[in-house]
């Protein structure tokens, strides 16, 4: 599929989820329909609760219906803007118009605990190293890591972070969404560790933990560390690139 052709002339879809994580059914409007082949399709709508794949979080599920038609949601792809649905058509035939979508709440809710714990992982890391982290990448489904520059921490400095980590979970913590202006971003996120990932934006999402430092983010996350019930660093790997990664585990 020719993304540039799906969007051209669209307006930016609404991005419901940024604001709204826990929000499970939105009725919207489906504003551009490009069927493939007869069992799929890709769809625009004007606004979405389907978090695409991106910043190490992997697209939502979920489906999609109307009295005319019914479709499961097998992909959500973010480009210039606009949010295009990949959907395999259960029955009927998918029209622009008035539609119903359904977040499988199931899966996002573990993938907002995976990305909390993710965030959580890159303070305790920096506590237990005594330096400043710098992210590379993560993916936060299966198998969970974070990617960082520089040489991997020894099994005491994991087994520290670890232990912080989850006396803070124990302890609880409110997680914050804020939304700020490019300029109040990249004030307040110079230590952020993945600042130097940071894109040129003119409004800038950031995700505070209680107790540890704005990271801009425009993952989905659970609203207070709790939820993550406990975090596990299995092990760090070294790369050949001089980064590595630490893959971490949470309970199902």
């Amino acid at each position: 599929m020719n993304l540039d052709e799906l969007t051209a002339g669209l307006p930016k879809t609404e991005l419901v989820y940024l604001k709204d994580m826990t929000r499970t059914q939105l009725e919207s409007k489906i504003i551009r329909v490009i069927p493939e082949k007869k069992t799929h399709a890709y769809v625009v709508l004007d606004r979405t609760i389907f978090h695409p794949k991106g910043g190490g979080q992997p697209s939502d599920r979920g489906s999609m219906s109307s009295p005319d038609f019914s479709s499961t949601l097998k992909k959500a792809i973010y480009h210039k803007g606009c949010v295009a649905h990949w959907v395999k058509m259960i029955s009927g035939s998918v029209a622009e118009g008035a539609v119903t979508s359904e977040l499988d709440w199931p899966y996002r809710y573990a993938l907002m605990r995976r990305h909390t714990a993710a965030h959580l992982l890159d303070h305790c890391l920096a506590k237990a190293t005594s330096k400043q982290v710098q992210t590379t990448d993560s993916w936060v489904d299966e198998t969970c890591y974070v990617g960082y520059r520089g040489v991997a921490p020894n099994s005491e400095q994991l087994k520290k972070a670890e232990n912080l980590a989850n006396d803070m979970i124990t302890h609880g913590a409110e997680v914050k969404i804020a939304f700020l202006t490019a300029d109040e971003g990249k004030a307040l996120l110079q230590s952020a560790p993945n600042f130097g990932r940071l894109p040129d934006l003119n409004e800038i999402r950031t995700v505070t933990i209680e107790g540890c430092g704005a990271i801009p983010c425009g993952g989905t996350h659970v609203s207070n560390i709790k939820e993550i019930r406990k975090l596990t660093i299995d092990h760090a790997e070294q790369l050949p690139d001089g980064c590595h990664r630490v893959l971490y585990s949470i309970p199902t």
